[in-house]
């Protein structure tokens, strides 16, 4: 027999299957948050994992006894820096990853599950009173004049040096990176086919952060000289790898240079070089090339003349910030300059069955009638009843005393 659930666990369940339903079918019709906008998969999943780390919450011993009763006892203050302490200690783990469990929440983990408490009370019509987090900064922006130096010796690599598979895979997402700005999803997601080497030019995707709702916006983007040779250097390599593998040609543009090994059921799986390259190999290739390049550019930097040289970010996104990406693609300009536009909240009272009740009201409850004044037949009724058990039971306790 499954066990109960605890009726604030429930409660945000309904809440999150409402917003972010896992029913495909349903998903393109999901109403938007009271805040206005939709939620998009990244934060459906977050929201999700927040519900299911409140759930293991509620019978823990550091938390305040009873708080899984209702939402409200649950997204009480105690409650809240109770169960925000806990599971940065790493007390609320997922059980099925048995490596990860104790282990503390890094600090941005923690933040976002600060933000999805306060997205489920505002949703559950609980207001939510949350502690601070520290975050880490974005950090420094290269400044133009050292993406330019950054950019300058990928391409004298690509030109003069002779380079290996890795190098040559690196030094091509360096170039594409400074000359598109692309987000680390869309970069990874290249095929062959997207990018014109006669014509120098490549298709770039791009999707506004946080809006997942909003379509893509695509642009075909020109590529400069140094960038041209680094990415037709990188096809040779990746022409051997592709086809060392059995099939036909899979078409991604970035493929992995090294057999891998992957957990499995029954194991560790050996994967032949060649295949398709995912966002995490992308990000360690592009973590070890830039602290090299740190460590080369450095010193040779003129103070000078272009000031401090300022630490290059290990991670592409942090370099793509470098790039005036609005300036190279006017039509994402125009669809971020909508989308931070204050939207117009839908009425929280509209569209119900019944005039003056909220259309997220549950009719045939007893706390529909009470709490919304709904006087439809089914509610009603059901007031009646427990009116009428009230009565029952004051009656009785009377008789007793």
């Amino acid at each position: 027999m499954t066990e109960q659930r605890p009726p604030a666990i429930r409660r945000l369940e309904s809440v999150v299957e409402r917003v972010a339903p896992r029913d495909p079918d349903r998903w393109e019709a999901r109403p938007p948050l009271k805040r206005g906008r939709l939620v998009s998969s990244s934060r459906a999943r977050q929201l999700r994992a927040t519900v299911r780390q409140l759930g293991l919450a509620v019978g823990h011993e550091g938390m305040p006894e009873g708080c899984g009763r209702s939402v409200k006892r649950l997204f009480s203050p105690q409650a809240v820096d109770a169960f925000l302490e806990l599971a940065a200690e790493g007390a609320f783990r997922d059980p099925d990853k048995p490596k990860l469990l104790g282990r503390p929440l890094s600090w941005s983990s923690v933040g976002t599950l600060r933000d999805c408490l306060v997205v489920l009370g505002e949703e559950a019509g609980v207001g939510v009173v949350v502690p601070q987090v520290w975050r880490h900064s974005a950090g420094a922006v290269p400044s133009e004049q050292q993406a330019a130096a950054v950019y300058r010796k990928v391409a004298d690599m690509a030109a003069r040096a002779p380079l290996d598979a890795l190098l040559a895979r690196t030094v091509a997402v360096v170039g594409l990176i400074l000359d598109t700005g692309m987000q680390t999803g869309a970069l990874v997601s290249r095929r062959v086919t997207d990018v014109d080497l006669e014509a120098g030019t490549v298709r770039a995707v791009y999707q506004t952060q946080n809006a997942a709702h909003w379509p893509q916006v695509e642009a075909v983007l020109p590529l400069r000289e140094g960038t041209v040779v680094a990415v037709r250097q990188w096809l040779g390599f990746r022409q051997v790898l592709v086809d060392a593998l059995e099939g036909s040609d899979h078409g991604a543009l970035w493929v992995t240079v090294h057999t891998t090994s992957r957990p499995d059921a029954d194991g560790w799986v050996a994967y032949e070089a060649g295949l398709p390259l995912k966002e995490g190999g992308l990000r360690m290739a592009h973590a070890s090339a830039m602290g090299q390049l740190n460590a080369v550019l450095a010193g040779r930097w003129d103070q000078a003349a272009g000031g401090p040289w300022v630490p290059l970010p290990l991670t592409p996104e942090g370099l793509r910030r470098a790039v005036d990406v609005e300036a190279l693609v006017p039509a994402l300009a125009e669809v971020r300059g909508r989308f931070d536009e204050p939207e117009e909240r839908p009425p929280r009272w509209a569209d119900g069955p019944h005039a003056g009740v909220p259309s997220f009201a549950v009719h045939g409850r007893d706390s529909t009638y009470t709490n919304y004044r709904c006087r439809c037949k089914p509610c009603y009724l059901e007031h009646s009843r427990v009116e009428a058990a009230k009565r029952a039971l004051r009656k009785g306790t009377a008789a007793r005393g």
